[in-house]
């Protein structure tokens, strides 16, 4: 039985929000324009030698970053993107770049059976970086600009697993079991220590 991974859609983001000390995520909001969204991980591996060999393989930390291109970036994200909004409507550069959450879908289907599903993706603690623009002069077709984010993860100070880790990067794919968790995604960051919702 084989699977198929495709598609990207559903990309948005969340605040964190800190209250007499106390972190959590506002409430998510969906951005239209997402193009791709790119996830990788970079690990170190350290050979410590001794009798003349390789005695142990150690291994760094891990160091996650994302880039994310888009057909369009609205004002109600540019502010995590260095940008603020002046008076009259113009964006200038603060140079701030506030830490949040991003989150987007992937779809998955069965190449036997043909039934899908859908894959959500989270970055619980990023920031992200000045987009870079590329526009083309209009010719017989018009291409549409792309606006290219990079995003570099750490450790989130207060989502973890059900060990008590603390994470970066966590996913769910939506089954019968859990869709009542999974769909509330546009409402509420899921957690990975969120109980699914017992059926009404």
């Amino acid at each position: 039985m084989g699977q198929i991974i495709h598609g990207n859609k559903n990309f948005g983001f969340a605040p964190i929000i800190v209250s007499d000390n106390v972190f959590s995520f506002g409430t998510p909001v969906m951005l239209s324009g997402l193009v791709n969204a790119t996830i990788e991980v970079e690990q170190d591996t350290t050979n410590i030698y001794a009798d003349d060999t390789v005695y142990c393989k150690v291994k760094g930390a891990k160091v996650r970053s994302a880039t994310a291109t888009f057909r369009y970036i609205s004002k109600a994200y540019a502010k995590y993107l260095g940008f603020k909004e002046n008076a009259n409507g113009m964006m200038t550069d603060t140079g701030d770049f506030p830490t949040h959450c991003i989150f987007f879908e992937t779809e998955e289907e069965d190449c036997d059976t043909g039934l899908s599903t859908r894959t959500l993706h989270y970055l619980y603690n990023v920031q992200g970086s000045e987009p870079t623009h590329e526009s083309n002069t209009d010719e017989e077709e018009v291409e549409a600009a792309e606006i290219e984010v990079e995003y570099n993860a750490q450790d989130s100070t207060f989502v973890t697993d059900d060990a008590g880790t603390k994470l970066q990067y966590g996913y769910i794919t939506r089954t019968a079991e859990n869709a009542t968790l999974y769909d509330t995604f546009k409402s509420a960051v899921i957690l990975p220590t969120d109980s699914i919702p017992a059926s009404i």
